[in-house]
């Protein structure tokens, strides 16, 4: 299970301790798995989103019979390599201050996903290549995608009481929309804008959206 909200946005280290273990045989192994997860990690990290297991194991200095010890498949580390980062970044609460005036919030909060995702770039563009090799992979996008959406609703949860049940789906779309990490994808990768740009232009686009959203009068949810 992934835990929201990071704040610290750099894949560096790694949380397992090997020291703890007494058996010799057992820390040479760890070690030698968290070798290969971090070397992935680096070099997805430097932009090869599709790394093989030889540029693997020699820059984590192992030899290829102890890479598929560890793991058989690619797709196995690729999924291990995916799940480390996103514990990385997903491994404490950002504390949000609901009595915060609601301009004050969305500024912070394109602060802090517009750096978020920035520093994703790299990892997302690995997860979409590798997920027909790493189905897990595509499973932990989902559930990120999810987490996303369902910060939201801390984030603005005054906004979200004021509301009634039937448009508070309606308006959680239009913040996923207005917040989500497709959003800042097709910007930086689409349109070809630099992080400043995309900055600019998410800031004023997700201003408007999110003010008239959670500002208006409640209506009741049209019919589908």
């Amino acid at each position: 299970m992934i835990i929201l909200i990071g704040v610290d946005m750099r894949i560096v280290g790694f949380p397992i301790d090997a020291s703890r273990s007494q058996d010799g045989r057992v820390v040479h192994a760890l070690r030698t798995r968290q070798a290969l997860i971090q070397a992935t990690l680096d070099l997805i990290q430097v932009g090869d989103i599709d790394p093989t297991s030889a540029a693997i194991a020699t820059i984590a200095g192992v030899s290829s019979r102890d890479f598929f010890q560890h793991f058989t498949r690619l797709g196995d580390l690729y999924a291990a390599t995916f799940d480390l980062a996103v514990s990385r970044i997903f491994d404490r609460e950002c504390p949000v201050d609901a009595a915060a005036p609601l301009s004050d919030r969305i500024q912070l909060l394109l602060s802090d996903r517009a750096q978020l995702f920035e520093e994703w770039l790299p990892v997302w563009r690995f997860a979409e290549r590798v997920q027909s090799v790493a189905p897990a992979v595509g499973l932990c996008v989902a559930q990120v995608r999810e987490l996303l959406r369902q910060r939201l609703t801390v984030w603005f949860s005054t906004e979200f009481g004021n509301l009634d049940a039937g448009s508070r789906d309606v308006v959680l779309d239009s913040l996923d929309l207005a917040f989500g990490f497709d959003s800042w994808m097709n910007m930086r990768e689409r349109l070809r804008l630099s992080p400043v740009g995309a900055s600019r232009a998410w800031r004023f686009t997700a201003e408007a959206i999110v003010l008239q959203a959670l500002t208006a009068p409640s209506q009741p949810a049209a019919a589908a």
